[in-house]
């Protein structure tokens, strides 16, 4: 019998019923919660008055040609089991009490304390969660075949993360291999022309209900029902459940209801594109402004610093020239105050030495010929326009003489004739 009548209150109700009564029949689970008009309590009620085990999977399910009776001639048509009519009262009141108390039970934190407990006392052998996914989609293409999207291959948390980076969906299946309902949702849905058509570049996780990433999906988003099917939508830095499958029923219906969830997500992913690309823009543009500008301060730092350097160069040559100026004029005079007198026009044997300074003013003054060449030079610096750095040439052909290659000499030696004239040229304190 097809599900497409019943209502998503009365495919919960049928959910609820066969998890509690083990029917796995479709049709026999319905024939009992129909007669009772769908209430589940009262249904399970009448399965535990039967004087028969509950159905099997080898059980022949109800048909709508022989519905089953009506509650109040069960007791007439069957004999009551006295032993299940003793416990029926307290099963029956135990199944309420369980279903008034459902919604306020910290299941989350029962199961954290048991398995907290478990793993004092077991402990589970590590399992390979990407091995595990690996396995999954290799079952999957053995059951269903390779015409469907292709799997993310990885973990949830890096799908979402790729997602997000990514600006886009993520779609999420959560396959039961015990469930008949994920088969259907598998054939019809995942490996549809239109699920394809509707994913379009979007992302595809998908993973099986007992691997380790299969059950921490399923608490992440609470999932009860399988098969579980969710689109997870990223604003900004938050993750938001798009769309999450309740009872799957029709495909066609399943289908427009996931079309119309990518397609109200669709105008928040442009948006979220559009102020990811701004925002690119704007940090790129800011990037080369502050590039610019570190560079220009970079260059002005560097001239502050060749400025400073050169400055501080030109105080230094400066300070030297200055300490060279005041050393030498502390020579000069103090040879003015050590240089011999000069000899008398009468003295027998000496020289008449006339030294032409480079501004062409002459200096003169008589040397005995036993003094040292070396007076020559310490008579031009006592002349204020003589420079530091100088050499004398006389004689024919000139030769040019300094203080410093002088060592014994006597004018004697250096000069024959009675009167000599010397030239004075400057030398480059460098050389």
């Amino acid at each position: 019998m097809d599900s497409d009548n019943l209502t998503e209150e009365q495919s919960n109700a049928l959910v609820r019923f066969q998890e509690f009564t083990r029917i796995d029949s479709y049709e026999t689970s319905r024939q009992y919660l129909s007669m009772h008009d769908w209430d589940v309590e009262r249904a399970v009620n009448t399965v535990l008055m039967l004087n028969t085990d509950l159905p099997t999977n080898n059980t022949p399910p109800v048909t709508t040609e022989q519905p089953i009776p009506p509650v109040r001639s069960v007791a007439v048509r069957y004999m009551p089991n006295y032993v299940l009519r003793l416990f029926r009262a307290p099963l029956s009141f135990l199944y309420t009490f369980y279903l008034k108390l459902q919604p306020f039970l910290p299941w989350r934190f029962v199961r954290d304390a048991f398995s907290f407990i478990r793993s004092l006392f077991w402990i589970q052998p590590q399992r390979d969660s990407l091995a595990e996914i690996q396995d999954y989609c290799t079952y999957f293409n053995t059951k269903f075949g390779t015409n469907h999207p292709t799997f993310y291959q990885g973990k949830l948390s890096q799908a979402l993360r790729d997602a997000q980076r990514e600006v886009r969906l993520l779609f999420i299946y959560i396959y039961d291999k015990n469930s008949v309902l994920c088969d259907r949702f598998s054939h019809e849905i995942i490996c549809g022309e239109a699920f394809r058509s509707i994913l379009h570049n979007n992302l595809f996780w998908s993973t099986s209900r007992d691997t380790q990433e299969g059950i921490a999906a399923s608490r992440l988003l609470m999932a009860n029902v399988f098969p579980c099917f969710c689109i997870i939508a990223h604003h900004g830095s938050q993750q938001t459940v798009q769309f999450k499958l309740g009872q799957y029923a029709d495909s066609n219906q399943c289908l427009a209801e996931i079309f119309g969830a990518v397609e109200n997500a669709h105008q928040t992913l442009e948006h979220i594109r559009q102020r990811r690309t701004e925002s690119i823009s704007r940090d790129r543009l800011l990037e080369e402004q502050n590039a610019a500008y570190l560079d220009s301060v970079r260059i002005d730092k560097e001239k502050a610093e060749q400025r400073e350097r050169e400055e501080s160069e030109r105080q230094r040559l400066e300070e030297e020239e200055q300490r060279k100026l005041q050393k030498f004029a502390d020579f000069r005079d103090q040879l003015k105050q050590t240089l011999s007198p000069e000899p008398s026009s009468t003295e027998n044997d000496t020289i008449q030495v006339s030294i032409r300074l480079p501004t062409g003013e002459s200096i003169r003054r008589r040397f005995r010929r036993n003094e040292s060449a070396k007076s020559l030079f310490e008579f031009a610096w006592t002349n204020s326009n003589v420079p530091n750095q100088f050499e004398l040439l006389w004689g024919y052909p000139r030769k040019r003489y300094q203080y410093e290659q002088i060592s014994n000499e006597t004018i004697g030696d250096l000069m024959e004739r009675n009167t000599e004239t010397c030239f004075l040229e400057q030398i480059d304190e460098d050389k």
